[in-house]
């Protein structure tokens, strides 16, 4: 009728060491699998070359390979890719500038331009030759951008004139949008927008013609001058001392009005970069009078000498 019980217990016996038998060749099993897929994709000790993180994926039992520096790529207008500064170096035209520029024309938001400007400014900095090919008719789209109705945009349109102002043939063509730098730092109270347009004002040699502008804009830039943003105050004084060796815009900066603490600006406490422009305002002035100290009349406000 059934089992006595050693019987019983002789085959539950039995089947657990199938059970254990088994659990324990699984387990042999995957740790074997464990390990050698430990062993395939270890990564080799030594590469020449720095780890890239961005490695391709491999397929089941395939062995990542040293992550060696690619070799050029053929692309399709015939030249090898990568860095556009590479391509230069090797005499090939990347054609990034070019890509910039012709998407300045179309329609855009306030902060594409922006940031298209941005990277204009940076290809023209790092990629000379490109730069170099561009036209008068490139200067003249960027210059147009001063007349954006956003500040970002302008100071951004300002930034990149500056960069271009560093190869000669385009100085000319830049020269046409002084009167427009000048009606926007005296308009507008924005002092990366001052910044910005002094630095391109500094960078050119201004012609004859502008002078008329530069006398209305003279008390601007004395107010520039005396404002709390040291860099602009840097420029703005950088920019008088230039204007100060003209004989016929001397006396307009001389009777330009200033804050009763105007002296306060050549105190030691202020930074370095505003003290080493303020000399060479003041020698070149004085130098232009036969005077040699600045002085101030009036309580409130007064003029220079």
């Amino acid at each position: 009728m059934g089992m006595s019980i050693p019987q019983y217990l002789g085959q539950m016996d039995i089947r657990k060491g199938v059970v254990g038998l088994a659990t324990g060749a699984g387990f042999i099993y995957l740790l074997y699998k464990a390990i050698r897929a430990g062993i395939k994709c270890q990564p080799p000790l030594y590469t020449a070359s720095p780890i890239c993180i961005a490695r391709e994926c491999t397929g089941p039992g395939e062995r990542a390979l040293p992550q060696e520096a690619p070799a050029p790529e053929a692309s399709s207008v015939g030249g090898p890719k990568g860095l556009a500064v590479e391509r230069e170096r090797h005499g090939r035209d990347s054609g990034e500038l070019r890509r910039l520029l012709n998407s300045l024309e179309y329609k855009q938001d306030e902060y594409a331009k922006s940031m298209i400007l941005h990277s204009i400014t940076r290809c023209v900095y790092l990629l000379e030759a490109e730069a170099s090919s561009c036209t008068t008719d490139d200067i003249s789209l960027v210059g147009s951008m001063l007349d954006d109705k956003d500040n970002s945009v302008k100071i951004q349109a300002l930034n990149t004139l500056k960069a271009f102002s560093g190869i000669r043939k385009f100085r000319l063509k830049i020269q046409e949008h002084t009167i427009k730098v000048l009606e926007l730092i005296s308009t507008i109270w924005d002092s990366e927008l001052h910044v910005a347009g002094l630095r391109l004002l500094n960078s050119l040699p201004l012609p004859d013609y502008v002078h008329p502008q530069l006398r209305r804009v003279m008390p601007a830039l004395m107010e520039i001058l005396q404002s709390e943003y040291i860099l602009a105050q840097v420029q703005a004084t950088r920019l008088l001392s230039y204007l100060a060796q003209k004989n016929d815009l001397l006396y307009d900066i001389l009777n330009c009005q200033v804050h009763s603490n105007f002296l306060n600006l050549f105190q030691s406490t202020q930074p370095g970069s505003l003290l080493f422009e303020e000399p060479a305002a003041e020698h070149r002035a004085g130098y232009q009078r036969g005077e040699r100290v600045w002085s101030i009349k009036g309580h409130r406000k007064g003029r220079i000498w």
